[in-house]
């Protein structure tokens, strides 16, 4: 009962999804996937029409030859082409247009027979039951389609004597002044109910059966309205103006039309393909090709996620792990502010004041030497703390009164990063790292820098520390670094 009301909702639904899902889903839309569809199609079809209606003998059994009391009912047929356009995997709208003609026949109370031409152009809306009822990935091949919507048929009938084959009545045969005219095209609406079957014979070709009846708005297509008296044999042969009668609807019911065809659709789009089975199942290659959304649900392009067991995941993080970082870029064994690697001269004394290279320099000759106006070159230094003091030691006066002295000469900038160490909590060791890098900015600005804003500073607590937790190593971390640069 479940899927037989999902039947229901997706007919009911059909003219809404007509509008709705047109903005939802487009040639280039993803459908929900990962990939493109093929939307648009091409139907050729053609096969036998029967009539039902008031001249027609028998209700399931045409027949089948001509006699002076009887007329062949099965010599008509329709050709048509249809235009689709697959708004999902399920629904489906159809533009189709026929052309064929009718043929009936009743002995009883007409004893007439009728011919008739029609056109008909209708817009459908498919369901595709296979996928509705069975799902996707039953009877790949296989589409079962029920359809249903509204058009407009066009019809010209005369109805004739049997035996004699004389006329008897016409279609819009009559102006009003009398005169008999042939026959001429009428109209009215359409309802037509169907079910096709399909079946993907390659990735541009579809074949299929299409059973189709087709209610009409009107009693008129056989040129014979049950229960007016115009229609009825009264020995004479009354003929004339189907005018006479301008009623659309007599005693009997409305007619009826219905056809059985065969039908080859061609599928539009760019590098068509359909699925294939690969060992026994069927795999989806969105790289070889385009797949049409009538044979293929977007959600089996999705690819299901990859889970990796430990081992896997160890393989995959081996594979792409880094190359090991060179120990000496972070170690500076001598305190100079250079790392190992870089540093030419790695044990240079302490309270050193080294190039960028790491080498010891006489500071003094350097600033006395120092033209006025040019950049200085990379130049490192520390100035070390006592344990949660920001006081400067007076051994660091005479250093830092040469940054002064430099700086005020040439247009040396200066960066400064303070640091404490590890026996303090973070939020503390921040704070006490800010007032050490603040305590040597302010030196400098009273012992005379006359430009205080080419000084940087920084201050990183406990993160950076370049020494253990030995005294030694506790010593080395509680510093400001000095990095005077061009």
């Amino acid at each position: 009962m479940k899927k037989v009301s999902l039947f229901v909702k997706a007919m009911g639904l059909g003219l809404l999804a007509a509008t709705g899902a047109s903005a939802q889903y487009n040639p280039k839309a993803s459908y929900e996937g990962p990939a493109k569809l093929n939307t648009w199609s091409v139907s050729l079809m053609g096969g036998p029409t029967q009539f039902f209606g008031d001249l027609r003998e028998y209700d399931f059994y045409p027949v089948g030859k001509t006699s002076s009391d009887s007329y062949n009912e099965r010599n008509s047929g329709f050709f048509g082409v249809a235009v689709g356009k697959q708004l999902s995997h399920l629904f489906g709208l159809q533009l189709d247009a026929q052309f064929g003609n009718l043929v009936g026949m009743k002995r009883r109370q007409y004893f007439s027979y009728f011919r008739s031409n029609f056109i008909q152009t209708d817009l459908t809306g498919s369901v595709n039951l296979k996928s509705l009822l069975f799902g996707p990935n039953k009877m790949k091949r296989w589409k079962i389609d029920a359809y249903t919507g509204i058009g407009v048929v066009f019809f010209k009938s005369t109805a004739y004597e049997i035996g004699t084959g004389r006329v008897r009545r016409w279609t819009k045969t009559n102006n009003g002044d009398g005169i008999l005219r042939e026959a001429k095209y009428e109209k009215d609406w359409a309802i037509p109910l169907g079910a096709a079957i399909h079946y993907e014979v390659s990735p541009r070709f579809d074949v299929g059966l299409d059973f189709r009846i087709t209610h009409v708005n009107t009693d008129r297509i056989d040129a014979t309205v049950g229960g007016n008296s115009s229609s009825y044999f009264d020995g004479y042969g009354t003929r004339g103006a189907f005018d006479r009668a301008p009623e659309r609807r007599g005693e009997s019911n409305l007619d009826k039309l219905g056809y059985g065809a065969v039908m080859v659709t061609y599928k539009l789009g760019k590098n068509a393909i359909r699925v294939q089975k690969v060992n026994g199942k069927y795999e989806y290659d969105t790289t070889k090709g385009t797949y049409h959304l009538r044979w293929t649900d977007p959600k089996l392009l999705i690819k299901p996620p990859v889970i990796l067991t430990l081992e896997q995941i160890d393989s995959v993080a081996k594979a792409n792990r880094p190359k090991d970082i060179d120990p000496r870029l972070l170690t500076d064994s001598d305190n100079d502010g250079v790392s190992d690697y870089f540093d030419r001269q790695p044990n240079t004394p302490a309270g050193s004041i080294v190039s960028g290279a790491g080498e010891a320099i006489d500071f003094e000759k350097y600033v006395s030497a120092a033209l006025p106006g040019v950049a200085c070159a990379e130049i490192f230094a520390n100035v070390t703390f006592d344990t949660d003091k920001n006081i400067i030691k007076p051994q660091f006066f005479d250093m830092l009164n040469k940054v002064v002295e430099l700086m005020n000469k040439t247009q040396c900038r200066l960066q400064l990063s303070g640091h404490a160490d590890r026996r303090a909590s973070d939020r503390y060791n921040i704070a006490l790292s800010r007032r050490r890098v603040e305590a040597v900015k302010n030196y400098l600005v009273k012992q005379g820098l006359n430009d205080p804003n080419r000084i940087v500073i920084d201050y990183f607590g406990s993160f950076k520390p370049i020494g253990d937790n030995s005294r030694n190593g506790l010593t080395k971390n509680r510093r400001v670094e000095l990095r005077l640069v061009p």
